[in-house]
């Protein structure tokens, strides 16, 4: 912190400049005098240091100035004697005063034309050195008003701006010539060079800094969703630093990451840890460092280039399969002077409300509690003993509790009644217990500019996010410095420095894991505010009577959420910072050799802090009835005694887990670029290098039990705990390393025709020691070839009014990626044997892993078909590509015999087939003096088939909310059991095998010919996504509107039902509407609220079973399809005559609403976010949130 404080001030004080005599400097008069104004010239020269420059004859017939006696400033003094005068006077560095005539501005109007005399319509008019603009009308007619000897300066898209001087004549008609150019200035950053549009072969989309930021949104990820065709961001999670699953052209790997290349200024953003997206939406707190750009402060960001195709991503060869998103952030200008831009964000997020959502009030919870009761659930003193209660445990507590000389509650009906009633009109808001409408605040300050031989860009940001829920906090520093250096025209260096520093609370979370024999998925102790409030009874509440915190049972324990969230908590440290340097030397004219060096260090330390008055220790140590001790499967049994009741060996303290992940990485590249054109009609250019990449990542895991929170950290342990660790299959230290290195040959050849026909090929030879032994597993060439024929500049077309761009692209070629496997070599894990005492255990090697060398990319060809277009001056522009990919080599984990030592091992097994189409729109709809507006539409679809596998997926890897892979399906596929109504006592049944009783005999574990009975529903991942954006401006005014989508997905709806309630469960509204009768079962396909004769008669896991098929059967699926408002900004910049007023260069207000609404979602979501996964753990839903945000440039 002391490093950014300093780096602040000293940014800070070398940019302060000071004005050398003051303006208000003091003038005395001794008495009322009345004098001339060059007297008060004289007179204010005499008691200052100031000099004055005028024409003599400037102030002849100017009355005199009447004077009081007494004190008065020198700008006073000068409007005195001068607000008769049509004289201006101005304050020089040099301590001068120079006096000069008002210059009369007068109304300039005229048309603007083309060769054709056709009008121009929407062209800028500006004068030249000020803020003072306006645009051309229907008709090309403009107004603007102007002094003599000003310069107007005329631009439009597609013309050649034009500079005309002011004279006499007030009316001014101007003929602007076409441009041929204008691709060319637009420039493709492929992070290895740039280059011209208009010369490039491959499927890109560029997105500046204006169009791409939201403000509010502290992840640059977000901020690309709806904004290119091609690109799927779904917020699988709205928590900072979790990363939404992007995807581009869709997945293309079965096992592994399926997240693009992250590029900044020309070198990758190495992930911190790698997850597929099982991990991503698992909820754990190692998503909490999932988002390789996480650290980024958006401000800095000048553009942002999305590359798509082969030919695009070629010259990153074997990593670039999945795409790349090559960011560059801003720079100094040589020459330029001191800028500096200020920016405040201020956000506000809504609490999420019941109303959204199928939950039953207290009321209706009692109602049906009570119900339960009646079939035998909620017994007295029974409740007493469970591991999970709510009021009724309560109850049972009150009952036998006896205080001041009575008993908590009369074991009566009435006094049972009366005390339920206090939780029958409780009706707890949960959300608005566990949400907060915090201010969230944002600042960032950059500085640039240069002098003769340098640029220079500096900036510091600060995000302070106290938390949306009570459970979360976020704070973040970032900082960047980028020097550049000219040495002279031809030599030039750049160093910059990048880092981030980031302190982060979350509530303490455990690792989701898979009952694969019941067919659920779980999280001890999972507190996620969320998740808490949707799934939890609204008839108990966070304090009694009194406003004391009031406790149900929990895992055998007492437990209320408020404690719960400040005795378990995950703090989170993430350091980030990058050195780069950046040397380019032009050997000649068509030559230059560019050196690339970079070096990364990440250190990512979460603590997670469970104290002693949190239910999880407490949970470790409830052993009050011999019924609760032989249950709690927390306690420990001693293996020499297993008929003994089951102790605690957690006496003292908490428990405290630590994680350390570590990144570091270096980066070096040297290359040639080679550019000339001969004969005005060929160009040759060609780029050639060579590339060395070294990444560590280290991580280590430390559990300690009994920590003393409250003295002094000391830690008490029990010798039976390790015992206990030991014997549940458990590590307390874990450590792991990683080590990847790569080196890479490239090289590109780029031939153009008289800037009409290009032509280009791509080669890259990529090595790694992640892959096999042998060479040609070890080693990959890659290879693209692509052209494009710029039609536009064809005689038979460039002379059109109607076509002014016309482009065709086509590119073929290979790329890659390493793929999840790092068994090149064997893995071995130390371990301890598992013997019933301890001195009959020993360490021992476990092979994790056996060597494959023979391992090798996964792979992928990919055709691209594309046009741009430009119509009416690019007032409409076009872009459409069709594509295919072929991915093959596939790395999937195989089902073996079980001879060579592994029952499952990775493979290169799969193949996968996608084919897909994108299209992209943009319309300047009107554009006159005062008003714009201009609309962008970009939809994208995609076909994926999975064409070659091996695995043998079980039921419960394909019902699961991620999906499963299956031949013939797109990957991630969903799939249920097929729903077949209800039997005549109210239980769900399904279509199984044949042979299987339609309710009990479910199988989660079953893998064989489980396709014959269960039902495919659709990948849940989209394969249609768009955006729909306008924008129109009035005056100084701007709206901004956003429309997000996607679809051709499907949805697993949240859990419904179970076969066992406690009483803290939530009950649906469609409960209500539940079997209750004989013959219900032709009136509702609601299962019924199991009793205790349906447990004993089907048997309680059998049911449990039956219970959780229906949560995974045909009729809990929705369609993913959704519309949702995404953005809405009203803007207003201030005009010149007030930032001339208040010394600024620049000032804007911004209000935004993000995420406002959905437009449309399958009704059977019920509030369930279409994107969101609601795993738990440290994951929470985006959410509507309101921002004012104010810019400031000086």
């Amino acid at each position: 912190m002391r490093t950014f404080i300093y780096l602040f001030c000293t940014i800070s004080f070398a940019f302060v400049s000071s004005e050398g005599v003051s303006q208000n400097a003091k003038i005395k008069i001794d008495s009322d005098i009345t004098i001339s104004v060059e007297e008060v010239f004289e007179l204010i020269k005499k008691q200052t240091d100031y000099t004055f420059v005028y024409e003599n004859s400037l102030f002849n017939k100017l009355p005199k100035v009447v004077l009081n006696k007494g004190i008065i400033v020198v700008k006073e003094l000068l409007n005195k004697s001068l607000e008769k005068s049509n004289v201006v006077y101005i304050f020089n560095k040099d301590g001068s005063i120079l006096l000069k005539k008002k210059i009369v501005q007068q109304k300039i109007t005229g048309t603007l034309i083309d060769k054709n005399s056709m009008p121009i319509i929407g062209a800028s008019v500006s004068v030249k050195g000020t803020g003072k603009g306006t645009a051309t009308d229907f008709d090309g007619k403009y107004s603007i008003a102007a002094s003599k000897g000003d310069v107007l300066v005329f631009q439009s898209l597609g013309f050649q701006t034009k500079e005309v001087a002011v004279g006499s004549s007030l009316v001014l008609n101007v003929s602007l010539e076409e441009s041929t150019e204008n691709l060319a200035e637009i420039v493709i950053t492929t992070g290895y060079d740039k280059i011209n549009k208009k010369s490039f072969t491959g499927a890109a989309t560029t997105i500046n800094a204006v169009d791409l930021k939201i403000d509010g949104i502290n992840d640059v990820s977000r901020m690309l969703e709806g904004k290119v065709a091609g690109v799927n961001v779904q917020n699988i999670t709205g928590t900072f630093g979790a990363a939404p699953q992007i995807t581009i052209r869709g997945s293309s790997s079965v096992f592994g990451n399926n997240n693009p290349l992250y590029v900044i200024d020309g070198v990758v953003q190495e992930d911190i840890v790698e997850q597929d997206l099982d991990a991503l939406t698992s909820g754990d707190a190692s998503t909490l460092i999932s988002s390789s750009i996480a650290g980024i402060n958006a401000t800095d960001i000048k553009k942002i280039d999305i590359l798509k195709d082969a030919s695009a991503t070629s010259i990153y060869g074997a990593r670039a399969r999945n795409g790349v998103i090559v960011i560059t952030t801003k720079s100094g200008k040589k020459s330029s002077p001191l800028k500096v831009t200020y920016t405040l964000e201020q956000t506000v997020r809504d609490i999420p409300s019941y109303s959204q959502y199928d939950i039953l009030d207290s009321k209706e919870t009692v109602g049906a509690l009570q119900g339960l009761r009646e079939q035998g659930f909620l017994k007295l003193p029974a409740v007493g003993n469970a591991r999970f209660s709510g009021i009724y445990g309560i109850l049972e507590k009150q009952i036998n509790s006896f205080q001041n000389g009575g008993f908590g509650v009369v074991n009566t009906q009435e006094g049972r009644n009366k005390f339920l009633q206090q939780y029958e009109l409780a009706n707890t808001n949960w959300f608005k217990t566990l949400f907060r409408q915090s201010l969230m605040q944002n600042h960032s300050i950059n500085f640039s500019g240069g002098g003769e031989n340098n640029s220079f860009y500096a900036s510091i940001g600060f995000v302070s996010d106290p938390g949306w829920s009570i459970a979360d906090k976020v704070t973040r520093l970032t900082s960047n410095i980028k020097n550049t250096y000219y040495f002279s025209d031809k030599f030039k260096i750049t160093l910059a420095t990048v880092a981030s520093i980031r302190d982060q609370k979350a509530p303490g979370t455990f690792r989701r894991v898979a009952d694969v024999v019941d067919g659920q998925f779980s999280r001890d102790f999972d507190i996620n505010p969320f998740s808490y409030a949707l799934n939890t009874s609204r008839a108990l509440r966070p304090r009694d009577n009194n406003g004391d915190l009031e406790y149900y049972t929990n895992n055998w324990a007492p437990f209320n959420i408020l404690e719960e969230l400040q005795n378990n908590t995950i703090d989170l440290d993430v350091k980030d910072i990058r050195f780069q340097f950046d040397a380019s030397y032009k050997i000649t004219d068509a030559l230059t050799y560019d050196l690339n060096m970079s070096s990364r260090y990440v250190n990512s330390t979460r603590e997670h802090q469970v104290r002693e008055k949190s239910n999880v220790v407490r949970a470790y140590n409830s052993d009050g009835t011999p019924v609760i001790a032989n249950a709690n499967i927390f306690l420990y049994t001693d293996p020499n005694n297993p008929d003994a009741i089951p102790v605690t060996v957690f006496p003292e303290g908490g428990l405290y887990i630590k994680n350390d992940n570590t990144l570091t990485s270096y980066y070096v590249r040297n290359s040639f670029k080679y550019d000339k054109t001969f004969n005005n009609k060929h160009n040759i250019n060609a780029l050639l290098g060579q590339e060395l990449r070294y990444v560590d990542r280290l991580r280590n895991e430390f559990t300690g039990y009994g920590l003393q929170f409250e003295n002094g950290f000391t830690p008490f342990t029990d010798p039976r705990l390790l015992e206990k660790i030991i014997t549940d299959g458990d590590n307390y230290f874990d450590l792991a390393r990683d080590r990847e290195r790569t080196v890479a040959f490239f090289g590109r050849a780029t031939y153009s025709y008289d800037d009409k026909y290009i032509f280009s090929a791509t080669g890259r030879y990529d090595g790694s020691n992640r892959q096999g032994e042998s060479t040609s597993s070890r080693w990959l060439p890659t290879a693209t070839v692509s052209g494009k024929w710029n039609a536009s500049d064809e005689n038979f077309i460039k002379d059109s009014n109607v076509i002014n761009n016309l482009q065709f692209r086509s590119s073929y070629g290979l790329s890659a990626s390493p793929g999840p496997a790092t068994n090149a070599l064997a893995i071995f894990r130390s371990e301890i044997t598992d013997r019933l005492t301890v001195k009959e255990r020993e360490t021992f090697l476990n092979i994790d892993d056996l060597e494959n060398s023979e391992l090798t990319w996964e792979k992928q060809y990919e055709l691209n078909l594309g046009f741009d277009l430009g119509l009416f001056n690019n007032r409409i522009q076009v872009t459409a590509d069709v594509w295919k990919r072929d991915v093959f080599d596939n790395i999937d984990l195989v089902r073996t015999n079980g001879i060579g030592g592994q029952l499952f091992k990775f493979g290169n097994n799969a193949d996968i087939d996608t084919k897909g189409v994108e299209f992209a729109i943009t319309t300047k709809n009107i554009k006159t003096t005062d008003f714009s507006w201009s609309t962008s539409l970009n939809f994208s679809y995609f076909d994926q088939k999975i064409t070659k596998l091996q695995n043998e997926p079980r039921v419960i890897d394909l019902v699961d909310l991620q999906g499963g892979n299956v031949v013939g399906f797109p990957l991630n596929s969903l799939f249920s059991f097929k729903f077949n109504g209800l039997n005549n006592q109210g239980v769900p049944t399904f279509e199984l095998p044949e042979g299987d009783d339609s309710v009990t005999d479910v199988n989660f574990q079953d893998s064989e010919n489980i396709l014959d009975y269960l039902v495919s529903n659709g990948s849940v991942q989209a394969n249609m996504n768009g955006g729909f954006s306008n924008t129109f401006k009035y005056k100084n005014w701007d709206l901004r509107v956003l429309i997000t989508g996607a679809g051709g997905n499907v949805v697993r709806l949240n859990p419904a039902l179970d076969n066992f309630y406690t009483g803290t469960n939530v009950f649906t509204k469609s409960t209500v509407n539940r079997w209750m009768f004989d013959g219900d079962e032709t009136r509702t396909n609601i299962p019924k609220i199991v009793d205790v004769r349906n447990n004993n008669s089907f048997g309680s896991s059998a049911l449990s079973r039956a219970y959780n098929a229906y949560n995974f059967s045909t009729d809990r699926v929705a369609s993913g399809d959704f519309l949702r408002m995404k953005n809405v900004s009203l803007g207003y910049n201030f005009d010149g005559n007030v930032l001339d007023k208040i010394g600024l260069s620049s000032l804007r207000v911004q209000f935004q609403g993000t995420n406002l609404f959905l437009i449309y979602s399958d009704a059977k979501l019920n509030g369930q976010d279409p994107e969101f996964y609601g795993t738990g753990g440290v994951a929470l839903p985006i959410t509507r949130q309101f921002t004012m945000s104010l810019n400031i440039g000086i």
